[in-house]
């Protein structure tokens, strides 16, 4: 009973005019909100752009497109960079000296995101137009000194890591260099190149065959050495590999440069001149990864005390640098300028002498250079006297 009075109670509010306006609004206000709500935008902006381009030039131009069906305002960015879009294109503008990525994102104006990496190489070949000269080994023929002696390893195909491009073409190279120019018996010339650079060949020439050449206080020793280098875990120990080197177990299957170092001045030479093309970041001339493991590829090892003192060690880059290939060439960088620097040029002073600075002079010019025309850094690094003359 208490039930109909209400109903009884509510029957001229039902019938007001007022409460029916109101319902009535209040079904609009509900259709409009889910129409609204149905509409929300909810595509991502589209990227119309190739994912990979070559460019001719280290300033270029990239253009692209987006698209996004519901809203004409769309918000790009490369990198960090605000680029403007004007009917739906886009320019980006860059300068880079090395091969590039550019990370391209488009937001639309109700928060939709999307992205693009585009790959951009740079046709290095059309930026280098200097013509290298050949090597030639044939221009200076110096006189023969029975008291020189040169052990030449070159290693480009190992085993079990990647190649080190152009370095036996180096030592074969080298070889003429140290026969024509350093004046060197072709007797007293040890040449290893690829396999017959193991770990165990190369310590029977240096336990055996060095040990029966050089004089005590008389032998002048040559060393060139083109290949892979590392360092070891700490970055304390530097390594040379041999052909059937492994990076990961350097202490058992490469060469201690210290070490080395050490075996050869115990047998007392007069003086020992070391050429070493490789470096010890942890990459190849042509920048691949030599090592396996997951330990981080950019070793950067320490500087080594206790080189002896008649000792001169030309480096071809820093110890975190990578050395590089010259393609053009067939030679790494720094063993084409240090043989054309044997062949005169670095005779600054035109006095018919090569002392160690001039010629480190020479290399670290042309060598930094030409790294640089291929977007790297690299330096040549001198041990030793640098006013020693190298070459008379």
């Amino acid at each position: 009973r208490q039930g109909d009075n209400f109903t009884n109670l509510l029957k001229p509010i039902l019938k007001d005019k007022k409460f029916a306006d109101t319902k009535k609004k209040l079904k609009t206000a509900k259709k409009k909100i889910t129409v609204e709500q149905n509409d929300l935008d909810k595509d991502p902006p589209v990227i119309v752009i190739d994912e990979n381009i070559t460019v001719n030039d280290n300033n270029f131009v990239i253009s692209g497109k987006v698209k996004d069906k519901g809203t004409s305002v769309i918000y790009v960015k490369a990198d960090n960079q605000d680029i403007p879009v004007k009917n739906g294109e886009f320019k980006i503008s860059k300068y880079s000296p090395v091969d590039t990525k550019i990370n391209i994102t488009a937001i639309d104006e109700w928060g939709n995101t999307s992205k693009k990496i585009v790959q951009v190489k740079i046709k290095k070949e059309n930026l280098i137009v200097e013509k290298l000269e050949p090597l030639n080994p044939s221009l200076i023929k110096s006189k023969v000194n029975e008291n020189k002696l040169a052990l030449i390893i070159g290693i480009e195909n190992y085993s079990d890591v990647v190649k080190a491009s152009y370095a036996n073409n180096d030592a074969r190279y080298f070889k003429e260099y140290a026969t024509n120019v350093l004046g060197i018996k072709n007797n007293n010339i040890k040449l290893l190149v690829d396999q017959e650079a193991t770990y165990i060949e190369i310590n029977k020439v240096l336990k055996k065959w060095l040990k029966s050449k050089i004089i005590s206080g008389k032998t002048e020793l040559i060393i060139y050495y083109a290949g892979h280098g590392l360092a070891s875990k700490d970055g304390k120990e530097l390594f040379l590999l041999p052909h059937d080197g492994d990076a990961d177990l350097l202490s058992i299957s490469s060469i201690s440069r210290s070490k080395l170092f050490k075996e050869i001045s115990d047998l007392n030479p007069k003086t020992v001149t070391v050429f070493l093309d490789a470096c010890y970041s942890g990459s190849s001339r042509d920048n691949e990864i030599l090592l396996a493991s997951a330990r981080p590829v950019k070793i950067v090892a320490e500087e080594q005390e206790g080189i002896p003192k008649n000792f001169t060690i030309f480096g071809a880059s820093k110890l975190n640098q990578i050395s590089s290939g010259l393609k053009n060439q067939d030679h790494g960088i720094f063993s084409y300028f240090l043989m054309k620097g044997l062949e005169g040029k670095a005779d600054a002073n035109k006095d018919k002498k090569i002392t160690n600075s001039e010629l480190l002079a020479y290399m670290d010019k042309n060598v930094s250079q030409k790294a640089a025309e291929w977007g790297r850094e690299q330096n040549p690094s001198l041990a030793g006297d640098p006013d020693k003359v190298l070459i008379n």
